[in-house]
């Protein structure tokens, strides 16, 4: 009895480590499975400004065709291992995030005479090592929709550190503001929108 006992327990066993396998892999897959991160943005500069201008569709030229180095549209490159997706595309985000930080200063984004577009150049999270080193890279073209003529054009390069373990939905939101300032503060930009 005791070594037929022994025999079926083996067997069931040697039956149990194709199941538990499968189910290990099962749990484990769900780990890395692809889920876009929530995010949500809200305006907190405190400059202000006047002027008016609308603000046109943004572009994200490392989800273009013609990258080198294609991402998706919803992508925040990153040197960690994994990826840093948004539950939207990055130049939604950007521009929805430039036109509420230009309202809260009390810019006019309801005249259609000057159109306001942007192209991403880079949004880069650098995390390897003990910080993280932020950069966010558009180029601004203001353009007299009538006329078709450029008013204004400028690239505004934003690059920040941050701890490592720091909130980085705080950070993703802070760079995007410090950006928008940068423009709110050339001179040439305010002249064009008034």
């Amino acid at each position: 009895m005791k070594i037929s006992s022994i025999k079926a327990v083996k067997s069931v066993s040697y039956r149990a480590v194709p199941v538990f396998t499968f189910l290990s892999t099962l749990l484990l897959s769900g780990c890395v499975a692809y889920s876009p991160l929530p995010v949500n943005y809200a305006p907190s500069s405190i400059k202000s400004a006047t002027g008016s201008l609308s603000i046109a569709d943004f572009g994200y030229l490392p989800a273009s065709a013609s990258s080198t180095k294609r991402m998706f549209p919803n992508q925040i490159r990153n040197t960690a291992v994994g990826e840093f997706r948004i539950d939207r595309d990055v130049s939604v985000f950007v521009r929805d995030a430039v036109f509420a930080e230009f309202r809260t200063m009390g810019l006019k984004t309801n005249d259609t005479s000057k159109v306001l577009s942007g192209d991403i150049e880079e949004f880069l999270i650098s995390d390897f090592g003990f910080s993280v080193d932020w950069t966010l890279r558009v180029k601004y073209t203001l353009t007299d929709s009538a006329s078709k003529k450029i008013l204004y054009q400028a690239v505004k390069n934003t690059q920040r550190n941050t701890a490592k373990f720091a909130n980085s939905f705080g950070a993703l939101n802070e760079i995007i503001k410090i950006n928008s300032e940068q423009l709110v503060e050339d001179a040439d930009f305010i002249q064009a929108i008034n």
